[in-house]
């Protein structure tokens, strides 16, 4: 009977479950909303797990899972969890490896370098080759700067100003007004923070930020905005970088996904990050986080990460970074 590795990455806006035999090959996969419980309650973290896991089995034709390993990407320990994945997935063992750990394996597939994780937060995760890590950014809320969160926040609040004419005029206004359904943007204000998920559906306005800025012509509020998000991106890349020593010779960072979705935004973090340390590299990932984690649980059962192995994760993967 095979092994089965069950992955999964954890983020403030969707929980990704992979499960996998030990020859590579993805079983199945499924996505559910958010699972950070730093953020959600209980309950709906838990409906996330089940949401996710469950599409994964069903996916994969699997009646009763029954699994190895359980490698569980997130930032808070899941412990509270463990008794909704050992009722899912019957795991023998579950481990939680940091996200940007299972960013770094499977964007380069390697155990040292950097990963930029980019999306409702923001953080710099890196290991050298003696083992040392190191988190740069990863403050919640209150930081994260550069990540979706903080661009909707900084471009959301540039509309607030605009209209009650503290700041230069914006369309971010009309936008939120349409998306909101309005009628004034005062209006929207009650609806905008009374969502059960407020900081999930806040990072949704990065995407009209990134629209907004990248338009021809542009909107030059969200394009500063933009411009000025992706600067803390590549401070935050290089001060990881300078403080494990990887600044000393060439360095690669697996992009993440707001610089994975807009290629403006990859191009000015690559170059701020280039302008600090020349020989550094910003590179698409190979694979997911849900990836990174189901390779990192085959490691620990033993199975090394051949080409063959590889392929065969590439050719039966769905789901692909993003």
């Amino acid at each position: 009977m095979s092994k089965i590795v069950l992955g999964m990455d954890i983020g403030g806006t969707k929980t990704h479950a992979i499960l996998a035999d030990e020859t590579g090959k993805i079983l199945g996969e499924g996505v559910g909303g958010s699972g950070n419980i730093n953020f959600i309650p209980l309950e709906l973290a838990e409906k996330s797990f089940a949401e996710a896991i469950g599409s994964a089995q069903k996916q994969a034709g699997i009646d009763t899972l029954e699994t190895e390993i359980a490698i569980i990407g997130i930032e808070p320990k899941p412990d509270v969890l463990h008794k909704c994945i050992n009722r899912l997935a019957r795991p023998k063992k579950i481990l939680r490896k940091e996200e940007g750990e299972c960013s770094l394996v499977g964007g380069l597939v390697e155990k040292s370098g950097i990963s930029l994780i980019v999306g409702t937060g923001s953080v710099g995760w890196g290991r050298n080759a003696a083992g040392q890590t190191h988190v740069t950014s990863c403050w919640g809320p209150i930081g994260d700067e550069g990540s979706a969160y903080w661009l909707a926040q900084q471009g959301i609040n540039a509309a607030f100003f605009a209209d009650d004419r503290r700041g230069p005029m914006t369309k971010m206004v009309d936008k939120i007004i349409e998306k909101i359904g309005g009628p004034t943007l005062r209006a929207c204000v009650t609806p905008l923070y009374t969502s059960q998920d407020f900081r999930r559906e806040v990072a949704q306005y990065a995407k009209i930020v990134m629209e907004l800025a990248t338009a021809k012509p542009p909107d030059e509020v969200m394009k500063g905005i933009v411009d000025e998000g992706a600067e803390h991106i590549a401070h935050i890349l290089a001060t990881c970088a300078e403080v494990l020593g990887l600044h000393s010779g060439p360095y690669r960072v697996a992009a993440g996904s707001l610089t994975i979705k807009s290629p403006y935004y990859f191009e000015q973090v690559q170059t701020g990050l280039q302008k600090r340390h020349q020989r550094a590299s910003l590179v698409m990932p190979r694979f997911t986080p849900g990836i990174g984690a189901i390779l990192i649980g085959l490691d620990l059962i033993g199975v090394s990460w051949s080409e063959e192995l590889l392929a065969r994760i590439e050719s039966t993967v769905r789901i692909k970074p993003d």
